[in-house]
């Protein structure tokens, strides 16, 4: 199965890779039936603004979502997982988003078109940047993250005959390419 990050709304700053070059590097893979991980249809249809490259990708593609349960994921993401109790936490959280900064701002310089978005050097630097936030805060990779992933990708491989292509968002793409190989 094919793998394909999109940046979302950094499409729009990203030359190279922004939406219509998206679009069309997908459309040279030569798919028709698309899974997108990274929202519910329900949360697309409520703000399709939201995702651009999902509503572009419908005029050409057959678009579909994996049917879990995302209300119980997005319930933990508002929970205590993301509490913020005392100095050792807000500078976790400030490292965090150091790191966060400085691996977007790399990347958006490395990033020049589709096999640079969809590299391995791209996998690699958020595959690390995944077990820094694991080292920081554990509970949100194994309460919230890894299962969400989790789930995603075992909705996949039960329907896998239905799709062509998985659309993920660049930072969770490594995960879906490791659990296929």
């Amino acid at each position: 199965m094919i793998i394909v990050s999109t940046l979302r709304k950094m499409h729009e700053n990203t030359i190279g890779y922004q939406y219509e070059d998206f679009i069309r590097y997908v459309h040279k893979l030569n798919v028709d039936n698309l899974i997108v991980t990274y929202t519910s249809r329900e949360d697309f249809e409520k703000d399709k603004d939201q995702h651009k490259e999902i509503t572009m990708l419908q005029e050409s593609f057959n678009v579909y979502f994996p049917e879990i349960n995302y209300e119980k994921y997005m319930k933990l993401s508002r929970g205590k997982l993301f509490e913020i109790h005392n100095a050792e936490e807000i500078t976790k959280k400030n490292i965090m988003d150091i790191i966060e900064t400085v691996v977007n701002s790399y990347l958006k310089g490395y990033w020049k078109d589709p096999e640079t978005v969809n590299s391995e050097v791209t996998d690699s630097i958020f595959r690390v940047n995944n077990k820094f936030i694991q080292a920081v805060n554990p509970d949100y990779i194994e309460k919230y993250w890894l299962p969400l992933h989790t789930d995603i990708y075992n909705y996949i491989e039960e329907h896998k005959n239905m799709y062509d292509a998985v659309i993920s968002d660049v930072e969770s793409t490594f995960f879906y390419k490791d659990q296929k190989n």
